[in-house]
């Protein structure tokens, strides 16, 4: 099954009332048939920490991405931990050049997940907290790195980071999905007590898999906007990297109803006509499992290109196709 990712960071209640820039930046990269997701929370103490977190996660997605299988391969965790980090501070050593600030005015924390040939790579540095999702259900991967106090951490240019940097890798067997999140979403999604995700991830997860990444970050956006955003006053972002699995079914499996949602069909339940247009969009779904252009669906579907583009355009407004150059494919395969 092939994996799908999106992300979404939005500005804290805190930082809003006091015109400070949102500090959580997130990032995503797909090469060299890697899949590569990072997020970074800029220290609320660094003036320019904003910079320094969105310079750290696009050179984190790019050198794992490129990378990749050499970290894997790569037995000392030590030297591994050393070289993430090195790229990191040459990078915003670069980016305070150009800035003309201190080092330390871009501190940020670091969490990264990666998969790819059948492996994964995570890399976790100061709060925040990383999870996945296999078989047995939900579970926590890493959980905050906070020193005496619970609104201290550890950044990437931090003296002690490569001591506290953790990092995980092996065989993704049934793990279907990741997801990163800072200390303002762990708010809502993570229970700190009992260390569990909330019910929530797994939602997320599966309409990542389900609907296209541009469809879906801003409705993500909205998500964390309007209800995670509301437990904290600290930013808010994630992360996710997800697959189709039995704990995440493709379209096919769904139930008529979810399908009916799903679609945005009107109607608020399952009836003759609804389904009717329920089966229409199955078999436009179907068919688009490997690419097609408007033309040569068209003709599988026996209708004029007019009438089919119609309902491509409804189903591309829904996230379940995506459209590259003149082809169109279902998302969820």
């Amino acid at each position: 099954m092939e994996w799908k990712s999106v992300c979404g960071a939005v500005q804290g209640r805190g930082h809003a009332k006091k015109d400070i820039p949102c500090q959580d930046k997130t990032a995503r990269r797909e090469a060299n048939g890697v899949h590569v997701i990072a997020l970074a929370d800029g220290a609320g103490s660094a003036a320019l920490s904003h910079f320094g977190a969105q310079c750290v996660v696009n050179c984190v997605t790019d050198f794992v991405a490129e990378k990749f299988f050499d970290l894997i391969a790569q037995e000392d965790g030590r030297l591994v931990t050393q070289e993430l980090l090195s790229v990191v501070l040459a990078a915003l050593k670069d980016e305070a050049a150009s800035r003309n600030c201190a080092l330390k005015d871009l501190a940020s924390t670091l969490l990264v997940a990666a998969v790819g040939g059948g492996k994964f790579f995570l890399a976790h540095l100061g709060d925040g907290v990383i999870g996945y999702l296999n078989e047995d259900g939900l579970k926590v991967a890493t959980t905050p790195d906070n020193g005496e106090f619970s609104n201290e951490t550890v950044f990437v240019t931090s003296a002690t980071a490569a001591a506290r940097m953790r990092i995980f890798k092996g065989a993704l067997k049934k793990i279907s999905g990741f997801i990163l999140m800072s200390d303002g979403s762990e708010q809502s999604l993570y229970n700190k007590r009992n260390k569990t995700l909330a019910p929530a991830v797994k939602r997320l997860m599966h309409r990542t898999t389900l609907i296209d990444a541009d469809v879906l970050a801003p409705q993500l956006e909205r998500a964390l906007s309007t209800v995670v955003a509301e437990n904290t006053h600290d930013d808010c972002s994630v992360a996710i990297l997800a697959r189709n699995s039995e704990q995440l079914p493709p379209l096919e499996d769904l139930p008529l109803t979810e399908r009916l949602s799903l679609f945005q069909i009107a109607g608020s339940s399952v009836n003759r006509k609804t389904r009717k247009k329920i089966l229409r969009c199955d078999e436009i779904c179907a068919l688009l499992k490997r690419p097609l252009t408007l033309q040569r669906l068209s003709r599988r579907l026996r209708l004029k290109p007019l009438h089919a583009k119609k309902k491509l355009d409804r189903l591309l407004k829904a996230g379940v196709l995506r459209k590259d150059n003149a082809c169109y494919e279902t998302v969820s395969r």
